[in-house]
């Protein structure tokens, strides 16, 4: 099969593969190399996220690499369950975490130094300093995560992910990031598991296509749905389009889960601290949603005849 009539042929069975598709995840193959590739692209779950929180522009850019990241991750293991990216470490921003999980919902945050200027272009490690970037995946059902560690060597998120997949896969891969106010994006490549590393024609396609990979510009990444981009980049290759799933922001805070978080506090404690503000605050550092809990309400919380539904009115968003 010819090049041209492939791209042709996956096309025309692709509704729509040329035209621009956001809050998507593309995965693709090779006919010709044992190497899969996915493409993310993402703008309201994106804007979900930056709209609840006024992120100076240096966090918000590897926030938002992150949180591609974390959509592109999440699609290679295949799991019933939720994958967290978390970066903790000492410099301004102590804490950058994403979570995705596998109904395709992404919710994401920082913690930083408000007191501490940020430069707008300053880099990964000018805003995190030393510390780690750790991948936990959570099957449902399962008592143990997984749970791998990586330290922050590396100019970029990308960076931490191949070294992470190199030190702990010892899988060939390649990422690039992109963010931007309006969306972000990313583009995975990694060669199969059943390649084999010793033989010289899938060392000669994997050096191939990633090199034609790396040609890609953050602006195609932000700009282009993902036929566009892939026939851009592979349009000499026997890439074929596989399944296409839609993401979308989502938080799994409630009232209740929070009535619950008091519970754990006692009683007394609860109590004493009801006293002292007039009413217990709690604010999710996902979306920033802000519950309040008055006297009568903590009381009820402790009470032997409580109803656990009676806070389960709102609902999650």
């Amino acid at each position: 099969m010819s090049s041209i009539f492939f791209w042709k042929k996956i096309m025309n069975e692709t509704n729509d593969a040329l035209s621009f598709q956001s809050d998507n995840l593309q995965r693709f193959i090779f006919d010709n190399a044992a190497i899969r590739g996915e493409w993310v692209h993402l703008h309201e779950t994106w804007q979900n996220v930056i709209s609840r929180r006024e992120y100076p522009s240096a966090i918000q850019n590897h926030l938002g690499q992150m949180m591609a990241a974390a959509a592109l991750l999440a699609a290679t293991v295949k799991i019933e369950g939720r994958l967290v990216l978390q970066i903790k470490s000492s410099g301004p921003v102590t804490l950058m975490m994403v979570e995705c999980t596998s109904q395709n919902t992404l919710r994401a945050f920082a913690q930083w130094d408000e007191g501490e200027e940020i430069i707008d272009n300053a880099s990964l490690a000018e805003i995190t300093g030393e510390g780690n970037l750790a991948i936990t995946i959570e099957v449902d059902g399962a008592n143990t995560p997984y749970q791998g560690i990586v330290s922050l060597d590396g100019a970029s998120i990308a960076d931490l992910l191949e070294n992470y997949f190199r030190q702990s896969e010892q899988l060939e891969t390649q990422v690039w990031l992109a963010a931007s106010a309006d969306s972000v994006a990313g583009l995975l490549l990694q060669q199969l598991p059943s390649a084999d590393k010793h033989n010289a024609q899938e060392a000669e396609s994997w050096n191939r296509i990633s090199q034609l990979s790396a040609t890609v510009e953050n602006s195609e990444l932000l700009e282009l749905g993902a036929g566009t981009l892939l026939h851009r980049l592979f349009h000499e290759e026997e890439c074929r389009l596989l399944s296409l799933n839609t993401l979308e922001f989502s938080c799994n805070c409630s009232r209740q889960r929070v009535a619950n978080t008091i519970g754990l506090l006692g009683q007394q404690d609860a109590m004493d601290l009801v006293e002292e503000e007039g009413n217990i605050e709690v604010s999710c550092e996902f979306c920033n949603e802000h519950y309040y809990f008055d006297k009568n309400e903590v009381f009820f919380i402790f009470s032997e005849n409580s109803d656990s539904s009676v806070f389960n009115s709102d609902t999650v968003h």
